[in-house]
């Protein structure tokens, strides 16, 4: 399993991983926590599969979105724990 942290930096970090113009894309068996804005982020891409990927930071993260879906088509997500702050504990992220 691979283990990604953010750590507290002098710039701002809006994703912590992002795949923009990416097909037939599969990330799994992934640990992530405490990005700054946005843990995994999909933009004008499709066919992607999500499979055992962990994602957190602290409950009172004001606005944390654990996995961003963008001009983004065919998205399977599945067996993975998503808890990113506040706000998509309002929005009932996806668990």
């Amino acid at each position: 399993m691979i283990w990604i942290e953010a750590q507290p930096l002098c710039i701002l970090v809006f994703q912590l991983v992002r795949f923009y113009g990416s097909f037939n894309v599969t990330v799994r068996n992934i640990r992530i926590s405490n990005s700054p804005q946005c843990h995994l982020k999909f933009d004008s891409s499709g066919g992607i599969k999500v499979k055992n990927v962990t994602i957190s930071s602290p409950g009172d993260s004001p606005n944390t979105d654990g996995i961003h879906l963008q001009n983004t088509r065919d998205v399977e997500i599945r067996s993975s724990s998503i808890g990113c702050g506040k706000k998509e504990k309002e929005r009932n992220c996806i668990p």
